[in-house]
């Protein structure tokens, strides 16, 4: 019998405010590449609920500890409520190839699906480090299908597609190290949540790389959310993206998390906090908006500002 020296406890009501309580029992693995460590176990029958960031947060612990060889033989414990879970947001083949064949995953992640229904929209899309590629398919495929779905609320997609904007720009600035991200929505007609997780070069590491370090790790992260913060200069790269997504949390009432390299930056519901958690490499990007009273970028901005900004779907 395999003896048990490393076990991660899935929450067990596996939401957004549970995303700190997973970093903190995750932050080892960081550690372990091409260790090989014995005795691993997640535990995911303790799950009872599971939503959208859950599924995403769980994929990528994987998905790192097996393509960097953390563990020997690691253990899987999955339950029908988790199931369900992976299920629901379109990722039941992709995780269990991975489990089973990462060689074989890595052909699978290409292929996720968008699920659309009377009630609800889920839509993951796996972001390909070819250009090309990427525009064309999120442009044709996917954007098409989150108008029509909300083609009832023209200043709803607006936002939508803004937000979806804004946070793929922020990937492809900081996440080019990982090649199996993932962005997710998860809507109905009040709501939309959308999600971006990456084990690539973190806002942290990014922006420190760019001589933008402020006087500690939490006060540069605080920083990337600043207008004009952007760890690259020379581009047109502008600095507003996560600027943007924080405003139209403010704005709207809803909730932005940003998790990267040991902090984290909440705005939930009108009110900021900020703080120290366990080390995610990378960065986690999670946003909550209800739709009743969409924002553009008239209303984040005064003209002569929206005249400087040129922010375009990639």
């Amino acid at each position: 019998m395999n003896l048990i020296n490393r076990i991660i406890i899935a929450p067990k009501h596996f939401r957004a405010n549970s995303i700190i309580d997973f970093i903190n029992d995750c932050q080892d693995i960081y550690r372990l590449s091409n260790k090989n460590e014995n005795g691993f176990l997640l535990d995911l029958g303790k799950v009872k609920e599971c939503t959208m960031i859950g599924v995403l947060l769980i994929y990528k612990i994987i998905e790192f500890s097996i393509k960097n060889n953390c563990f020997n033989m690691p253990r899987y414990i999955i339950d029908l409520p988790f199931q369900e879970a992976m299920e629901k947001y379109g990722f039941t083949k992709l995780i269990l190839t991975y489990l089973a064949d990462k060689d074989v995953a890595e052909k699978e992640f290409a292929n996720l699906k968008i699920s659309v229904s009377d009630n609800f929209i889920i839509a993951p899309q796996a972001l390909l480090r070819n250009d090309k590629y990427s525009s064309e398919l999120l442009n044709k495929k996917y954007l098409p299908q989150i108008q029509q779905y909300y083609s009832f609320n023209d200043k709803a997609v607006t936002m939508i597609f803004l937000c979806f904007s804004e946070i793929l720009l922020n990937f492809w600035e900081h996440a080019v190290d990982d090649t199996q991200s993932i962005i997710v929505a998860n809507g109905n007609k009040s709501n939309i949540e959308i999600a971006c997780v990456d084990n690539g070069k973190g806002v942290l590491t990014t922006l420190k790389l760019a001589g933008k370090e402020q006087k500690d790790n939490l006060s540069t992260l605080i920083s990337a959310v600043k207008k004009g913060v952007t760890s690259k200069d020379l581009s047109n790269h502008m600095g507003y993206g996560l600027w943007i997504i924080d405003q139209i949390a403010a704005k709207t009432l809803g909730r932005f998390h940003l998790y990267s390299e040991g902090c984290y930056y909440f705005r939930e519901f009108g009110k900021v906090k900020s703080g120290k958690c366990g080390h995610w490499q990378g960065t986690i990007v999670y946003l909550s908006i209800p739709l009743g009273k969409p924002v553009t970028l008239a209303d984040i901005e005064t003209p002569d500002d929206n005249n400087n900004l040129q922010i375009k779907w990639i």
